[in-house]
């Protein structure tokens, strides 16, 4: 892919996942009330609306708001930056690397929407399980970052470990 290939890619489906994940959150968060929950598939799907100061499974909530503001706005920015940088200057990245990237940077990228908007928290509203096995609370942007980081982790395992000093070609 050429440099103005990878930069449309990454742009257009990270784009998308920010489309879809505000306009989730907006429609979860005009039909639902606070403590509201919705059950779906026998109890497998629940839809209940929170607000989440910390990040995946609530990590980092306990954090003072200086410091929770310095990491998840601040440290997930500069990520988000590297990231689309590697995209940016990797002339060799495949199809599926660059929509790995987008998927981590549309999912980054509204997430770090709602804590500068909702006072450093985070919409969530999705839960699935069986019985008392369950998820954490989640939504459609951090599906599109465990999308892209699964895509990254099954990209590197599929090429296998490289040597030091071993050709790539």
């Amino acid at each position: 892919m050429t440099t103005k290939q990878r930069v449309a890619t990454v742009l257009l489906c990270a784009l998308a996942w920010i489309v879809i994940d505000q306009a989730t959150k907006a429609l979860f968060k005009q039909i639902l009330t606070p403590g509201e929950v919705v059950s779906f598939f026998s109890g497998s799907l629940l839809v209940l609306p929170t607000y989440n100061h910390g990040a995946f499974l609530s990590l980092g909530a306990g954090m003072s708001d200086a410091t929770r503001n310095v990491v998840f706005i601040y440290g997930v920015l500069a990520i988000l930056v590297g990231l689309f940088v590697w995209v940016l200057r990797t002339p060799r990245l495949g199809r599926t690397d660059v929509i790995a990237a987008a998927c981590i940077l549309g999912g980054g990228l509204s997430n770090l929407f709602d804590r500068c908007v909702y006072d450093g928290r985070v919409f969530d509203f999705l839960n699935i399980g069986i019985g008392q096995l369950r998820t954490g609370v989640f939504n459609v942007a951090d599906v599109g970052i465990m999308l892209g980081v699964a895509l990254l982790l099954f990209r590197g395992a599929k090429r296998g470990p490289t040597l030091p000093g071993a050709s790539t070609a």
